[in-house]
C-alpha cells in the first residue's frame, strides 16, 4: 500500500513532467514558428536571386529586415541548445548541420545585419525613389557620391558584420554538411566574398569618386573580335576624370595616336609580337600582352603617360560584351546623324558598320575618324545618365556590370587603395590567382591583322591522371574549329589596309594564334602536337615549327607557348603532355584535389572536359560542382567556362 507523502510526491512529479512537457511543446511550437517564417522568407529571397534584375530595392531591403528578425527570433528562442549543438556530431545525417550550427547562426545574424545597416544607410535613396524607379527626380552621380560620402560610418558597420560573418562560415566545414544544407549554403562560398567586396568599395567609392581631389582613370577599348591576352585589341582609349562624384571629362580616341614614337625611344615589344607580326616597338595598342590584368593595367599606364604625358589614377578595360550588357539597362539610345537607335542587338553590328571606309574607300580621313563611334556611345550614354536617370534601369545596369566582371569582360585595376583588396578578393581585378592544388589557363593571341575571332570556336578537353604520391600526369587538350564558309579564303599574313575594305573583310581570315598554357610552377612538358606553318603564310616568309616550348615561369606559373594557324573553314586540335608536381594534398586520413581554371579576357563561354583518374584502389567522398561525376576510380566533369571555376575532389586510400 502507497503511503500519502508517496503518493503526493509522484504526483508532484508528474505534474512537473505534464508542466514540462507542455512548455517544451510551447517552446518547440515557437521554434517551429520561427524556423517556417524564416524558410518562408528564405524562399522569397532565392526568388529574388533568381531573378536579380527584376528586383525591387525598397521590396528587398523589407526582407532584409524579415530575415534578420527572423534570424534573431531562431537565437533567442534556441536557447541553450545551440550551445549543445556542437557536441551532437555523432547524430546520424545531420551530426554536421548541428556541430556547424552555431556558426551558421552567426552567419545568418551578421549577414541580415549587414543588410539592414547598408539598407538604412541609403534609406533617404529609397524614400525619394517612385514605385518601379531606384532613382528618384533630381537625383545625380554628385548626390549620389554624397549620399556615400554620409554613409560612410554606416558603411564601416556593415563592412565589419561582413566580416564576422566570413570568419564564422570560415569555421564551417561544407563537407561534413548534409546534401540538404550543403546544397543552400554554397552560395556562402561566392556569396560572401562579394558582399564583402561591396561593402570594402563603398567604404572608399568617395575617394575613388573624387570627393576628395579629382580622380582621373584610363579606359581601355579592346576588341575581342581581334583577341588579345588581356582581353582584345585596344582600340580605343580613353580618359574618365571625375571631380566631386561628377563626371568632369569624357574623352575617347584612336589607340593609335597616343604614342609618340617619332620624337620619343620606345622599347623592344614581346618577342612573339617581333618574331610574327614585325612589330619593333611596344606601343600602347599592343599592352596589354600580359593575361595578368594588373600587369598589363600597368604597362597600359605607364605607355599612355609616356606618350601623352598624362597620369592616371587607375585603369578600366572593357570590351563589346560589356556595352551589350548595360545597353540592355539604357533600352535605345539615340545618335547624331545615325538613323536608327542603338541598342543591346545591334550595337556589336553597329560599331562594324560605321567602322567601315565610305565610297571613298580607305582615305586619310577615314583612318583617323574611324573609330569616333566610341566617343559618340560614351557621350550618349552619360547625357542619358545626367539628363533623365530616371529612364535608365539601374538594377538592370547593376547586373550588367556583376555580369560583365564575373565573365572577365570588364576588368578594373587601381594601384595602393583599399578597394584593390576588395577587387583581388573577389578575382575582379583580373589578375592570375594563386592556387594551392592544380592550375590551368588557356590564353590566346591573335597575331593574324585580322578580327577573325567571331568565327573561331574553341573547347577544352583536360585529362589528369593523379599518382599515389599527389603527383599527376596530364593532358591538355584544345580543339580549334574555324567557322568561316566564304569560299576562295586564303592565308594571308599582311597588315596593309587593301582599297574598300570592310570590316566582314577581315573577319574572314585564317586564325594566326599564339597560344600559352598557364600551368602549376615546376610543372615539366613531356610532348605535344606540332603544328608547322609554311612560309608563304607568314609575313616574314620563313616556315615556322610549330612545336610547343616552355617560357620562363610567370606569375608563380611554368607557361607553355606554340604558334600554329588554323586555316579558314578547318579545324585544329592541338595536345600537350605534362608532369605535373605535388597538386593534391593529405589532411586528416583524405586526399585533397582542387583544380582553379581560369578564363581569359574577352572570351566567350568555353565548354570544358576534366577526366580526372584516381590513383588505384582509392574511393571516392565526393566532387564538386554538381556537373562532376564519379564511377569507381574516374570522376569526370562537364562544365562551361563562363568564369573563372573551382573543381574540388575528396578520396581516400584503401576501404
Amino acid at each position: 500500500m502507497v503511503n500519502r507523502p508517496t503518493l503526493g510526491l509522484r504526483r508532484v512529479v508528474w505534474a512537473l513532467v505534464l508542466l514540462g512537457g507542455i512548455l517544451l511543446l510551447v517552446w518547440g511550437g515557437l521554434l517551429a514558428q520561427a524556423a517556417l517564417s524564416l524558410r518562408r522568407h528564405l524562399a522569397q529571397a532565392q526568388a529574388l536571386a533568381d531573378a536579380p534584375a527584376a528586383v525591387e530595392p525598397a521590396a528587398a531591403c523589407d526582407l532584409v529586415r524579415d530575415l534578420r528578425d527572423d534570424v534573431a527570433k531562431l537565437r533567442r528562442r534556441s536557447g541553450f541548445l545551440v550551445e549543445l549543438a556542437p557536441g551532437l556530431g555523432w547524430v546520424p545525417r545531420v551530426g554536421g548541420d548541428l556541430q556547424a550550427a552555431p556558426h551558421l547562426l552567426t552567419v545568418a545574424d551578421s549577414l541580415g545585419e549587414a543588410g539592414v545597416i547598408a539598407c538604412d544607410a541609403f534609406t533617404p535613396l529609397l524614400a525619394a525613389s517612385g514605385e518601379g524607379n531606384l532613382v528618384p527626380e533630381g537625383f545625380s552621380s554628385e548626390s549620389m557620391a554624397r549620399l556615400l560620402a554620409d554613409a560612410q560610418p554606416g558603411m564601416e558597420r556593415a563592412l565589419a558584420e561582413a566580416d564576422r560573418a566570413r570568419h564564422a562560415w570560415a569555421q564551417v566545414d561544407p563537407g561534413s554538411l548534409s546534401p540538404w544544407f550543403a546544397e543552400r549554403t554554397a552560395v556562402l562560398d561566392r556569396g560572401l566574398p562579394l558582399l564583402w567586396a561591396g561593402l570594402k568599395v563603398a567604404t572608399v567609392a568617395p575617394d575613388l569618386l573624387g570627393m576628395d581631389a579629382p580622380r582621373t582613370y584610363l579606359v581601355l577599348a579592346q576588341n575581342e573580335d581581334e583577341l588579345r591576352p588581356g582581353g582584345g585589341f585596344i582600340s580605343g582609349a580613353g580618359l574618365l576624370t571625375l571631380d566631386g562624384g561628377r563626371v568632369a571629362d569624357l574623352s575617347f580616341g584612336d589607340a593609335y595616336v597616343v604614342d609618340d614614337y617619332l620624337n620619343k625611344p620606345y622599347s623592344e615589344p614581346p618577342e612573339p609580337l617581333f618574331h610574327y607580326m614585325g612589330s619593333e616597338l611596344w606601343l600602347f595598342r599592343d599592352a596589354n600582352w600580359y593575361p595578368d590584368f594588373p600587369s598589363s593595367a600597368r604597362q597600359a599606364a605607364d605607355l599612355y603617360e609616356y606618350g601623352q604625358e598624362v597620369s592616371v589614377d587607375g585603369v578600366v578595360a572593357l570590351d563589346q560584351r560589356v556595352l551589350e550588357l548595360l545597353l540592355a539597362g539604357f533600352g535605345e539610345i539615340q545618335l547624331p546623324g545615325v538613323a536608327d537607335p542603338v541598342t543591346a542587338d545591334n550595337v556589336r553590328q553597329f560599331m562594324r558598320e560605321v567602322w567601315n571606309p565610305g565610297e571613298a574607300g580607305v582615305t586619310a580621313d577615314w583612318v583617323f575618324s574611324r573609330k569616333e563611334f566610341m566617343g559618340q556611345l560614351a557621350a550618349a550614354l552619360l547625357t542619358r545618365v545626367e539628363g533623365d536617370p530616371g529612364s535608365v534601369d539601374w538594377v538592370q545596369v547593376a547586373w550588367a556590370l556583376y555580369r560583365a566582371l564575373e565573365g572577365r569582360h570588364l576588368l578594373i585595376f587601381i594601384e595602393g587603395e583599399d578597394v584593390a583588396d576588395a577587387l583581388a578578393e573577389t578575382g575582379w581585378d583580373g589578375a592570375l590567382r594563386e592556387s594551392e592544388g592544380d592550375y590551368l589557363m588557356v590564353v590566346d593571341a591573335n597575331l593574324g591583322f585580322n578580327k577573325v575571332n567571331p568565327l573561331v570556336s574553341e573547347r577544352m578537353d583536360y585529362r589528369v591522371s593523379l599518382r599515389a604520391d599527389g603527383t599527376a600526369a596530364a593532358d591538355m587538350v584544345v580543339t580549334y574549329e574555324h567557322q568561316g564558309q566564304k569560299p576562295g579564303v586564303r592565308c594571308e599574313h599582311q597588315p596593309a589596309y587593301a582599297s574598300g575594305l570592310a570590316y566582314e573583310a577581315i573577319m574572314h581570315r585564317c586564325y594566326y594564334d599564339y597560344a600559352r598554357v598557364y600551368v602549376p610552377a615546376g610543372s615539366v612538358l613531356r610532348a605535344s602536337t606540332p603544328h608547322p606553318t609554311p612560309g608563304e603564310y607568314l609575313l616574314r616568309g620563313e616556315s615556322d615549327h610549330g612545336r610547343a616550348v616552355t617560357l620562363p615561369d610567370e606569375a608563380g606559373k611554368t607557361v607553355f607557348a606554340q604558334f600554329f594557324v588554323v586555316e579558314y573553314g578547318q579545324t585544329l586540335t592541338t595536345r600537350l603532355s605534362y608532369d605535373l608536381p605535388s597538386i593534391a594534398r593529405l589532411s586528416d586520413g583524405q586526399w585533397h584535389y582542387a583544380l582553379l581554371i581560369q578564363k581569359q579576357p574577352g572570351t566567350d563561354s568555353t565548354p570544358v572536359s576534366l577526366t580526372l583518374a584516381l590513383p588505384p584502389g582509392t574511393h571516392l567522398v565526393q566532387a564538386s560542382p554538381s556537373s562532376c561525376r564519379g564511377d569507381g576510380e574516374m570522376v569526370t566533369c562537364d562544365m562551361s567556362l563562363d568564369a573563372d571555376m573551382s573543381v574540388e575532389v575528396v578520396y581516400t586510400v584503401g576501404e
